[in-house]
């Protein structure tokens, strides 16, 4: 939490005051009684600042959580199991597909707050690297239709996202993030809305996957819009340049490195193998919902960690001091919010199976195995965050190597064979080896950060 003056808003109205106690006052002071309670935030004075970034960022993360979640719940239920199956490959690809555009650029802004970056040249950068990636893609794909376009489209419109959410938190904008995503909450319940009146003008009950891509990439656009057109969010005009793009790259390049390494670790590599082996599509739409509901459950926990990043940044530009109480500080905040979030993980697939998404029944445990693997082993964010931060991206590089390695093989030998039931063997052996080794990438990197910090090397230049 952010440091300085407590939040007096938030503070219990005293006897006798004239403060209505159906006020905002009175409702902030609750919930956070309710969170001191759960040992969510610390108790006493300043215990939660409303208007700090983390808070912001948190808050920004609950609303998309939020509305990803009801979007998540609701595709499958307008899609039959196949179209759900392509409907995944889609969104993954496309995931992939920024991915590889987007590299390290994030990082890079996150990590170096206050700084005026070429963002114009970043984008184009990005969209050069996708140009040239795309066509690999539609050479693999075998569905056809607006299948390609939609990808395209979904690609560029997560590169632009990726981009300027990360600036704008950057610049310490999260109330301007927080209200973007409310923006983008509200356009996904409109293409909500729109779908379920088009199902009943025309009588049915399925969608086509199309129609659901291009409602999401609707509301993404407007999220983009959000994010572009606010004075508070709003690029500057020493930003909207190319000239200085190159002395970024290499910070992009070098954590680039590790997202080209994540997307064969974490960005359902399995759906592919899948797609080859005796389950088929219904195999990747099982693997593809148990894959939703851990990025859905990890949204805030992620959203946590990347709100402490640019203090992380500066209070290891001071001294190591400052920068392991920080941390610690945070690791400890995080752990609290983890444990919740893995026991979600395990309770909730089942009981979102049985109630919502009653034709995946025959294999709720997988779709739980799949959720509650990736969502355990997603600890390790805390400690990979870090070294981001500190610019000690490459410890994390032989971790990401043996995390692929170990998916490529434990795919190619279980999943195509054996589908579904190889896929959970593999999934588990890919997430523990790279969780296991961040880890001890971390405790071997502390002795070199430890000498470094409040140094000339630890700036944020």
């Amino acid at each position: 939490m952010a440091e300085g003056e407590p939040d007096r808003q938030g503070d219990v109205p005293p006897p006798g005051s004239h403060v209505s106690v159906a006020g905002p006052g009175w409702v902030r002071a609750r919930l956070r009684r309710v969170l001191q309670q759960v040992r969510l935030v610390p108790s006493g004075d300043g215990a939660l600042d409303w208007k700090s970034p983390a808070a912001l960022n948190m808050g920004a993360a609950a609303v998309r959580s939020l509305s990803r979640s009801v979007w998540g719940l609701f595709v499958p239920t307008v899609l039959p199991v196949v179209g759900y199956g392509v409907y995944s490959l889609l969104q993954t690809t496309a995931a992939v597909l920024s991915q590889i555009a987007i590299l390290g650029t994030p990082q890079t802004l996150l990590r170096q707050p206050g700084r005026k970056l070429p963002i114009a040249g970043l984008f184009l950068h990005s969209l050069l690297i996708a140009c040239i990636v795309l066509p690999v893609f539609l050479l693999r794909s075998t569905v056809g239709g607006w299948y390609d376009v939609l990808v395209a489209a979904m690609a560029v419109t997560l590169i632009a996202y990726g981009i300027l959410a990360a600036r704008a938190k950057a610049v310490n904008a999260f109330a301007g993030v927080f209200r973007a995503e409310a923006v983008g909450a509200l356009a996904l319940l409109l293409g909500w809305g729109v779908l379920l009146f088009t199902q009943h003008w025309r009588g049915t009950h399925d969608a086509g996957y199309t129609t659901v891509a291009a409602l999401e990439i609707g509301a993404t656009l407007v999220v983009v819009l959000s994010l572009v057109l606010p004075q508070s969010t709003k690029i500057t005009r020493p930003e909207v340049r190319l000239a200085g793009t190159a002395a970024v790259l290499p910070s992009v390049y070098s954590v680039g490195i590790l997202v080209l390494l994540d997307l064969l670790v974490f960005r359902r590599l399995e759906m592919y193998f899948l797609e080859l082996s005796p389950d088929g599509l219904q195999g990747v739409a099982v693997f593809g919902l148990g894959a939703q509901f851990a990025g859905l459950f990890l949204l805030f926990p992620t959203a946590m960690l990347e709100a402490a990043m640019p203090a992380l940044a500066t209070s290891f530009a001071s001294t190591w001091h400052e920068f392991d109480a920080r941390f610690n500080a945070n690791r400890q905040t995080y752990r609290r919010v983890f444990a919740v979030v893995v026991v979600t993980s395990v309770l909730g697939p089942p009981l979102l199976v049985r109630f919502v998404f009653t034709h995946y029944a025959p294999w709720t445990w997988y779709i739980m195995a799949f959720a509650a693997i990736r969502v355990v082993c997603g600890y390790a964010g805390v400690y990979s965050s870090a070294l981001y931060v500190v610019r000690r991206e490459r410890w994390m590089y032989l971790p990401a190597l043996l995390g692929a390695l170990v998916a490529l093989g434990s795919n190619s030998l279980l999943t195509v064979r054996w589908g579904l039931r190889g896929a959970v063997l593999a999934f588990a052996l890919t997430q523990a080896t790279v969780t296991i080794a961040a880890l001890l990438a971390f405790r071997g990197a502390t002795p070199s950060m430890r000498r470094d910090a409040g140094g000339p090397t630890s700036g944020l230049a």
